[in-house]
């Protein structure tokens, strides 16, 4: 790992979440503060962090640390944030099938770890759906600061 990788690892995975989600919440923020009485104030932000943010895999630990620190992000905005209506919840996917690593899985490699997998399969993106539209509905305003695994039971 060269010092330029782990910038790229860190510049992509956590100060890019950092600045999107500090710049969200900066308008969250306005909107609250200037807010007439009865207006709706407050939102959603949800973070993709990983489950390996979770739990430490072999050869790719910056990757894991990355996603840690996106994991603590979450509960020191949803601490920060949370007395203005601001839910901050961080969704930890397990493997999931996407164009940039769908090569690996066809790999001896990739079928290897799909055969460590609990259902020996990987997700697909629509998988997530769910858990994130549980974190932004209207009715989820008591979920602040969850770290929610889908993983397909990988982490268990």
């Amino acid at each position: 790992m060269t010092e330029e990788d782990y910038d790229f690892v860190f510049d992509t995975n956590t100060k890019g979440a950092f600045f999107v989600a500090q710049e969200v919440g900066k308008r969250m923020l306005g909107r609250a503060k200037g807010s007439a009485p009865g207006t709706f104030t407050g939102g959603r932000i949800v973070n993709i962090a990983s489950m390996a943010g979770l739990r430490v895999l072999g050869q790719i630990g910056v990757y894991c640390m990355s996603k840690a620190a996106v994991i603590h992000m979450t509960r020191a905005m949803a601490l920060e944030w949370g007395r203005f209506g601001i839910n901050v919840n961080a969704i930890c996917p397990g493997y999931i099938d996407t164009e940039i690593n769908h090569h690996h899985w066809q790999t001896e490699q990739g079928k290897k770890l799909i055969d460590m997998l609990p259902r020996k399969r990987v997700g697909q993106p629509q998988d997530l759906d769910t858990t994130l539209l549980m974190l932004v509905a209207n009715e989820s305003h008591f979920i602040n600061g969850a770290v929610i695994q889908a993983d397909d039971g990988f982490a268990v």
